[in-house]
């Protein structure tokens, strides 16, 4: 158990105060007050070693922790600072790791140090030392900055109700915020204004020049007054209690204040312990632990080690070996750049940055030097600004559907913030780091750590990572919002990326670097490979891929879907001396979209036009009834460039299974849309085979669903999807009154679905064009190859090849997405490499492959699904 002692430090515009605190006896008065002057406007150099220099001072055995009271704007969490524009003060410390800074300066790393808000610090030492316990007690800090803080019974409250947000310095008043107006600075320049005198100080103005500063004090006095009124009497404020450097002249301003505030039942105490308070307050701020679970989810991370035990069956992290080595740990990467001066690491969201930077520069301490982080996390726009910008695209009522933003990444940042960052020119190391680090324009070597979209949505589930700007999270923001602009952004970086970084491992890393990431994806648009898969449990999932593919966690309640290919979602793991690196799917067509699209690179650019993936209902459900967006529709309502075209290849099936698709000769719309609302406001079963077709399902069948179309699949089918890219464009109708694996309602989606739907696929008419009926294109001794149409909507085709020995593919100039359906592995000659897949693994093939062999050597057929885009839709 600790002493209790803890150093407390109070930051000032112009000195900083220090003692040791006995957080087990807060009402006596502090140690003895050590006060040294500070230049707020000096460099953040001789910032931190002045600070350290108090903690030096005071540091003994008996300390327990530190306490820093810090004027905002500032990462109290974290320790960083986003201070800026304030008349210059602190200004060199915009966006430097103070807290990192302190603890190298003062050696003090194995010590806990906190910072809290100089005005929550003296809110909680007020109710120590004045005994406050009111029920709502505003207190205010008057000096370099405007501070403000709220106690209820006693309690810090963090977001009081009835007042704009947690602070008042930023809220509106006459020509600009608060902040403005209540501050040295307003002080200082009125009086300069009116009398032409330059006072040094608030003090000096009221002992030198009392008389000619009244009128100053007194407007001040009248302008907090009118600022206050309205939310001390909206809040129901019982007690003001106003400290600082400037209520030490409150008889030059009380009374225009207190009139101001007539009538209202608000007690007024000038307290002239400020800095007891605020030292007492920061002593007694409790260290914040985050606790949070890094991820939520059943399913393992991606080894650093890859398992090469030979093992003939599907794998769950398929590899790509790229003949360059690929490092481990933070240890190899500091040695790496432990002799730069300066260092911008960027990367997507979803970085768990402070772990991240924290392992770093522990590495880093091994060398000796001086390293100074600066995070552009403090130059974002407020969540207010953001909200807004994205208002008409993720901030839509719709739950689940947004329009695709078409802005950049800097949109997100104050362009004034960003150029804010000004590293000291001492010596040392200088890191800037975050989210679009890169956009400061700070010059040094890039490093970029990616992290895999599952690993991401594994972390916005358990609440550790948020969207880009804000503190909540939302999969639809992410989805149209957040990652198209990271894509561009990361994009445009590509060609520059010094390292490449994995980041999706809590502990460690892999890393490798650019040039070398460069080459290896030259090497893979010229060869077969595997993207890596990944697995979501759902409402409908089902146990065949539990039972069928090796390495998936048993325990999860079903698997609904594998991600096999879905590369707006899929990353591809790179392998070098035994160990795995995986980096996001689209980075291939960032790299070369012709290399990999061939002839349709022209009409995709670098998005991926077609996607694999499984839908899984053995001894599961039926998936619900529902349709896809016309084109037309998919583009005005969601910003999309093409849509949601599918089809469902039975890999495998129950003799009871079916496929709900089209509709029965006799549908009448308007009868079928009084059914759903009926079925929903009621809660009674939909008779669905009423309204929608059902076939038995057959093994190695094709059924076309063209947007528009009303489908599902049954219960008891493993589907093959092979679909148009687009993932997420689902209406729902019917979802057979279930709720989702969280016990909530499934959303549905009538208006929309019937202003998509095609009525006329009804009758025979859906059995003789959305079941595709195989064509044979060739036939040789050992094998057959048949075409499988798809329906004039699809801007893909599917080919068919059965066959033993081996068999030659030409690409034509187009990328192949491949399956072995049937038979125990394949192996895969293109580009002067070979891989061997295994039953029901997808696997790609590049245009820039020009053609591939197919080797197969086991029993009976084997049976080869490969999908391309038609040649007139490029």
């Amino acid at each position: 158990m600790g002493t209790g002692k803890k150093i407390a430090i109070d930051i000032g515009g112009s000195h900083v105060s220090a003692c040791i605190v006995d957080t087990n006896n807060t009402g006596s008065a502090p140690g003895n007050v050590m006060t040294k002057p500070l230049q707020a406007d000096s460099s953040a150099a001789e910032i931190i070693s002045v600070i350290a220099g108090c903690i030096t001072a005071l540091k003994d055995t008996t300390i327990d922790g530190i306490g820093i009271a810090m004027p905002g704007p500032f990462d109290y969490q974290n320790g960083i600072s986003a201070i800026t524009k304030v008349g210059g003060k602190f200004g060199r410390l915009f966006g430097l790791h103070v807290r990192q800074a302190l603890q190298d300066a003062s050696c003090t790393e194995d010590l806990p140090m906190h910072f809290c808000n100089d005005a929550h610090a003296f809110a909680m030492g007020a109710r120590q030392v004045l005994g406050l316990d009111g029920p709502k007690t505003v207190l205010l800090t008057l000096g370099t900055g405007f501070g403000s803080a709220f106690l209820e019974n006693g309690a810090l409250a963090a977001a009081p109700e009835g007042l704009p947000s947690a602070a008042f310095f930023d809220c509106p008043f006459q020509d600009g915020i608060a902040d403005d107006y209540f501050s040295t600075r307003w002080l200082l320049e009125a009086f300069r204004q009116q009398t032409g005198v330059v006072a040094s100080s608030v003090k000096a103005m009221a002992e030198e020049h009392e008389t000619i500063a009244r009128p100053v004090f007194q407007a001040f006095g009248r302008n907090l007054g009118a600022f206050l009124r309205p939310w001390l009497s909206q809040y129901g404020c019982t007690a003001l209690v106003i400290g600082g450097n400037i209520a030490r002249a409150y008889t030059l301003f009380s009374a225009p204040l207190e009139e101001q505030l007539h009538g209202l039942p608000v007690k007024i105490t000038w307290c002239q312990e400020t800095e007891h308070c605020i030292l007492t307050g920061a002593a007694m701020t409790p260290h914040q632990a985050d606790n949070t679970a890094v991820r939520r989810t059943t399913q393992p991370l991606l080894p650093v080690t890859a398992d090469n035990t030979g093992e003939a069956a599907y794998t769950v992290f398929p590899s790509f070996h790229t003949g360059h080595p690929v490092e481990e740990g933070y240890a190899s990467l500091a040695a790496a750049v432990k002799d730069d001066s300066y260092l911008i690491i960027d990367g997507y969201d979803g970085v768990l940055w402070e772990p991240f930077r924290a392992a770093l520069h522990q590495a880093l301490r091994a060398y000796n030097r001086p390293v100074y982080w600066y995070h552009t996390g403090v130059c974002l726009q407020t969540p207010a600004a953001i909200t807004a910008m994205l208002e008409a695209y993720s901030g839509t009522p719709d739950a689940v559907f947004g329009k695709r933003y078409e802005g950049s990444l800097a949109d997100f940042f104050d362009p004034e913030k960003l150029f804010s960052i000004h590293p000291d020119d001492a010596p040392g190391l200088h890191i800037i780091y975050g989210t679009g680090a890169a956009l400061t324009a700070i010059k040094g070597r890039t490093l970029y750590i990616d992290i895999p979209k599952n690993e991401i949505q594994y972390r916005l589930r358990a609440g550790s990572i948020t969207n880009i700007g804000t503190p909540t999270y939302a999969y639809k923001r992410c989805y149209f919002a957040d990652w198209p602009v990271l894509n561009k952004h990361k994009q445009s970086l590509l060609p520059h990326i010094d390292v490449i970084i994995d980041g999706q491992r809590p502990d460690t890393i892999t890393w490798m670097p650019g040039a070398q990431l460069r080459a290896a994806l030259d090497v893979m648009l010229r060869q077969p490979f595997r993207a890596r898969p990944w697995f979501e449990a759902g409402v409908w999932g089902g146990d065949w891929m539990k039972k069928h593919l090796p390495g998936l966690n048993t325990d999860e309640v079903n698997y609904a879907w594998s991600f096999e290919l879905i590369t707006p979602e899929n990353g591809i793991v790179l392998e070098g001396n035994g160990r795995l690196l995986e980096v996001s799917f689209d980075m291939l067509a960032f790299h070369n979209n012709r290399q990999l699209l061939g002839k349709a690179a022209q009409r995709f650019g670098t998005s991926f036009p077609i996607r694999f993936d499984f839908l899984d209902t053995f001894d599961g459900g039926n998936l619900s009834i529902q349709c896809h967006p016309r084109p037309a529709y998919t583009l005005q309502h969601f910003g999309e460039d093409f849509t949601q075209d599918e089809t469902y290849y039975i890999l495998d099936c129950k003799p009871d299974a079916q496929v709900y698709l089209g509709f029965r000769e006799d549908i009448q719309p308007a009868a079928f849309r009084e059914a759903l609302e009926a079925a929903i406001s009621d809660n009674v079963p939909l008779p669905v085979e009423k309204y929608v077709q059902q076939f038995t399902a057959k093994k190695h069948e094709l059924y076309l669903i063209p947007n528009g179309t009303i489908h599902a699949s049954g219960k008891n089918n493993m589907v093959l999807e092979i679909s148009s890219t687009p993932y997420i464009f689902t209406f729902k109708m019917y979802d057979w009154l279930r709720t989702d694996l969280n016990g909530r309602p499934r959303p549905i989606h009538l208006d929309r679905a019937f202003d998509n739907l095609y009525f006329d696929r009804k009758g025979k008419t859906v059995p003789d064009t959305l079941i595709s009926k195989p064509q044979l294109q060739e036939e040789w001794p050992s094998g057959k190859k048949w075409q499988l149409p798809t329906h004039a909507e699809h801007f893909y085709t599917v080919d068919r090849y059965e066959f033993s020995g081996e068999v030659n593919i030409p690409t034509n100039g187009q990328c192949h997405i491949c399956m072995l359906v049937e038979g125990r592995q394949l192996d895969v000659t293109a580009g002067g490499g070979t891989q061997r897949f295994q039953y029901a693994e997808t696997f790609v093939i590049p245009a820039g492959a020009g053609h591939y062999a197919c080797r197969y050597t086991g029993e009976g057929k084997a049976m080869l699904v490969v999908a391309y885009v038609k040649d007139n839709y490029c």
